[in-house]
């Protein structure tokens, strides 16, 4: 079995999402593969701003650490999760995220 730390992954520096008027951050921090089931783990951040809009190609959860953010899916219902709250995405999910002041997550996907 092997053992890896990642430490102070909260204050990490995050780079910018290249999204015009968008600003998000985001960085992948592992990728592991077996038996051809990837799984990544990282960080996104989103303060108030423009919306991003995503399209989601594999299955992903989000863990809200800090703070609120809106997710808006397909039918035009938003959602606003808080810390503690856990998002579900599969593959194909389309959502709008915005956040009226700032969020933090932690996310797993499987890509």
């Amino acid at each position: 079995m092997t053992l890896q730390k990642f430490a102070d992954i909260i204050p990490a520096d995050l780079p910018a999402i290249d999204v015009p008027g968008v600003d998000a951050l985001m960085k992948d921090f592992a990728t592991k593969s077996s038996n051809g089931a990837p799984i990544t783990f990282g960080m996104f951040r989103m303060s108030k701003g423009e919306p991003l809009p995503y399209e989601y190609e594999f299955d992903e959860y989000k863990l809200v650490l800090e703070g609120e953010l809106s997710v808006e899916d397909e039918s035009g219902t938003t959602t606003t999760f808080t810390a503690g709250d856990v998002i579900e995405f599969a593959k194909g999910t389309k959502a709008v995220f915005s956040s009226p002041s700032t969020a933090l997550t932690f996310y797993v996907a499987q890509r």
